[in-house]
């Protein structure tokens, strides 16, 4: 994996177990974003080939866990056709799974306030920026940060 194009992290979440754990590596899934102000835009923006991590909190745990690492795989326009924004859920980008955690052993994933050394909005449906100034402030770089994380995720 390229860790270079590692450019965001984003908050995903289901009601009932891990979300997107059905899908191993290789493999394509439509990367779900809510509707809310701006949501749109936002997703339609983030640029195709970009690396992004996904941190959730499943119901059961108390702590949010890095689950996957995914590429989008087009560009904005090509996914918004297949847009539906009647519900909640309708806006997504295509993604491609570069790398999954051990869901069947909860140990190994690894945990995101450990990994990531930050605090951010859990709730919020955008993807946010690796470089942003929160995470830089601990990391120094984003370099350092995608050495670090090389390291987590292989």
């Amino acid at each position: 994996m390229d860790f270079s194009r590692l450019e965001y992290i984003k908050n995903v979440n289901d009601d009932k177990t891990w979300a997107y754990k059905v899908y191993p590596i290789a493999s394509y899934f439509p990367l779900n974003f809510k509707l809310g102000a701006g949501v749109d835009a936002h997703a339609f923006n983030l640029p195709k080939g970009s690396l992004i991590i996904l941190s959730q909190k499943p119901p059961i745990y108390d702590e949010r866990y890095l689950t996957h690492v995914v590429e989008l795989v087009n560009e904005g326009s090509e996914d918004k056709p297949q847009w539906e924004t009647t519900g909640p859920w309708g806006i997504f980008r295509w993604v491609k799974v570069h790398w999954i955690a051990d869901f069947d052993n909860r140990s190994r994933i690894p945990l995101d306030k450990k990994e990531m050394r930050a605090e951010w909005g859990l709730f919020d449906t955008k993807a946010k920026l690796l470089s942003s100034p929160g995470l830089m402030s601990q990391w120094g770089s984003i370099d350092k940060l995608r050495a670090h994380l090389g390291e987590v995720f292989n």
